[in-house]
């Protein structure tokens, strides 16, 4: 099943897309993927290189590569510049969000672009705050005002400490696509079931 969220974007000819298969044989461009670690690590995609591992965010300013990620749950932030000068994506769990990979993101769009105010970011299919028990310690991580205390159980927004950060980096177009991996039971989601299949999210341009 494919799911499009081009249109929330609406930049003529880019596409965001997820899917739930194993296999996508969708594109006839070439895939460049990550091996993920929740890791801060990330590249810009040169030398046709496919596949980097120990990276965690890629982007590209050749828009003859799409560009992957894979989640269950945590983040994919897509980047999206407003001239199709660059584009790119992270997969952000707490890990990486608690140690700095929207910051070395912005760091590394700022020496390509001038402007951040010219950057989309997109959050595509993730965990919600009411499905997303943490330990107390995230207070710690993020301040008191993403978390949510029920009773003894605490509740992260991952998605409203991304927004955030972008927010106060520079990124001030921040859009959510306010879509529940735990909740739809189309999308794949560690929490909902310890699945080892996860969602592919694909950025390219047509």
């Amino acid at each position: 099943m494919i799911f499009d969220f081009s249109y929330k974007i609406n930049q003529n000819g880019l596409k965001v897309i997820f899917s739930n298969a194993e296999e996508n044989n969708i594109l006839q461009k070439a895939i460049v993927s990550m091996s993920q670690t929740h890791s801060t690590n990330i590249e810009v995609v040169k030398n046709k290189k496919l596949v980097y591992s120990n990276v965690d965010g890629i982007f590209a300013c050749n828009k003859n590569y799409a560009l992957q990620v894979k989640t269950a749950d945590c983040l994919p932030i897509f980047f999206i510049h407003k001239h199709k000068n660059i584009f790119g994506v992270i997969h952000a769990g707490w890990k990486g969000l608690k140690n700095g990979i929207i910051l070395k993101s912005t760091n590394l769009l700022k020496s390509h672009i001038n402007d951040l105010n010219d950057i989309t970011a997109f959050i595509g299919p993730s965990i919600s705050q009411k499905n997303y028990e943490v330990k107390n310690e995230f207070i710690d991580y993020f301040g008191n005002e993403f978390i949510d205390k029920v009773e003894d159980r605490f509740f992260c927004n991952l998605k409203g400490v991304a927004s955030s950060q972008l927010q106060k980096l520079g990124v001030k177009n921040v859009i959510d696509c306010n879509q529940c991996t735990y909740e739809n039971e189309n999308y794949h989601s560690y929490r909902r079931n310890k699945t080892s299949k996860r969602m592919t999210g694909l950025i390219y341009y047509e």
